[in-house]
């Protein structure tokens, strides 16, 4: 059972002696009436028993100045080292410089070591950094995939001349394939071959396909290699 579901997790550390404590001294509390007297009689059995919690580390100190740390989120936000030139308007030498010297300080090897170590002591203001909403696809099963083909289909052939988007897919060979189906008819719902365009392209890091219905065509189209 993981200990995020558990009410008491430090008592499953007690021995035997104290987890006997702990639970008689509950059934002592919880022996009154139905009333906020017992809930708090409870409430000071479970703060008697629960240990105290572990200090905190003392921060570790920041080696970075102001520029550094400027520098620092422009990577942390997806920056090249030029862009990040850029946005602090200095040049991309001085900017290679100031690396350099910081990786010394912070005894890392590059950029993303710099940001995971600067990240982990909240070196970073977080108010500055543009964090993604991640993008989470669901595999779809052969069952669902023929649907959402037939479904695609439908709406291309009630808009011709119209691109619909097809996916999305997790590669460029997933896209590719589709590509190579939708145009050769080698889809049911896409028949007869030529009937239909399609392109793969990329968007936010995962690949789609674009396609439209022509009408059908005197002869197959060539698949996208």
């Amino acid at each position: 059972m993981a200990d995020d579901n558990l009410t008491f997790p430090w008592a499953r550390s007690y021995d035997a002696d104290q987890l006997a404590a702990f639970v008689e001294d509950l059934w002592g509390a919880a022996s009154g009436d139905n009333d906020l007297e017992t809930l708090d009689a409870i409430e000071r059995v479970i703060a008697a028993h629960r240990p105290e919690p572990e200090p905190e580390e003392a921060p570790v100190e920041c080696p970075l100045d102001a520029r550094d740390i400027e520098v620092l989120v422009c990577l942390a936000n997806g920056h090249t080292r030029l862009g990040a030139a850029r946005k602090v308007s200095m040049s991309e030498d001085a900017v290679r410089a100031l690396l350099a010297r910081m990786y010394l300080r912070l005894g890392v090897q590059n950029a993303a070591h710099a940001v995971a170590t600067a990240q982990h002591y909240r070196w970073l203001p977080t108010d500055k950094l543009n964090i993604p909403q991640p993008i989470v696809v669901q595999r779809m099963s052969p069952q669902a995939w023929k649907a959402h083909y037939r479904e695609r289909a439908q709406q291309l052939r009630a808009r011709p001349g119209e691109f619909v988007t097809v996916g999305p897919y997790f590669s460029f060979d997933g896209a590719r394939r589709a590509v190579h189906r939708i145009q050769l008819g080698l889809l049911d719902d896409f028949r007869p071959a030529g009937s239909f365009e399609a392109t793969a392209y990329t968007e936010a890091g995962l690949w789609a396909v674009r396609a439209r219905y022509v009408g059908t065509a005197s002869t197959p189209q060539k698949a996208v290699s």
